[in-house]
């Protein structure tokens, strides 16, 4: 048992190092420059608002309802 514990100790600090060692080296060797984003798309956007919101509420309203109408029975 001993062998076993001391043989996941030393890989997992072997791990540890090898993961150290990349993120130096990474850090190092990678660009500083930010990157830079492409513009949001010009795709119009629907309005909801009005009679569509009046129905979503609706519909979620209802289903609320009948899922709680639902519990008691089964």
């Amino acid at each position: 048992m001993l062998i076993g514990m001391t043989i996941v100790f030393l890989f997992l600090a072997l791990l540890v190092g090898v993961i150290h060692a990349t993120s130096r080296l990474l850090g190092r060797y990678s660009p500083e420059e930010p990157i830079v984003l492409k513009p949001a798309s010009t795709v119009p956007v629907r309005n909801v608002g009005g009679e569509d919101e009046a129905e979503i509420v609706a519909a979620i309203t209802a289903a609320i309802h009948r899922y709680q109408n639902k519990q008691g029975t089964f």
